[in-house]
């Protein structure tokens, strides 16, 4: 909690500077966010909807969806945590859409993925 005392209309958002005017805010790193953009920043918004995750995260890909929009980009099959699915264009794939790619495409990602995980961190 902010140990600080603000005129009600100096209180803002630290990211689009509106006045909470009584309305909920979020808090890090001693900084006060209103709630889409403390999500935005600190990864609550679903990548699909852009809605802040009210209930459970669904986190690949270093991204956060909702459990419900969590699915295959081509077929729009559900996925969930033990689905087996694979990144094409940022974005899961189930395997029966994987397996429809071209034996070259697939090629291709595995390669990229592989060079990916190799990348030393600095």
């Amino acid at each position: 909690m902010f140990q600080r005392h603000f005129f009600l209309q100096h209180f803002v958002c630290a990211k689009c500077e509106k006045p909470f005017l009584g309305h909920r805010h979020y808090e890090k790193r001693g900084m006060a966010y209103c709630e889409t953009h403390y999500h935005q920043l600190f990864g609550n918004l679903c990548f699909v909807c852009n809605q802040v995750i009210a209930g459970d995260v669904f986190t690949a890909l270093n991204k956060a969806w909702c459990v419900h929009h969590f699915s295959c980009s081509i077929c729009d099959q559900k996925l969930d945590q033990k689905s087996k699915f694979f990144e094409y264009d940022e974005k899961p794939v189930c395997k029966k859409c994987y397996e429809r790619f071209p034996s070259e495409l697939r090629r291709r990602l595995r390669i990229s993925h592989e060079n990916t995980i190799k990348k030393p961190v600095p």
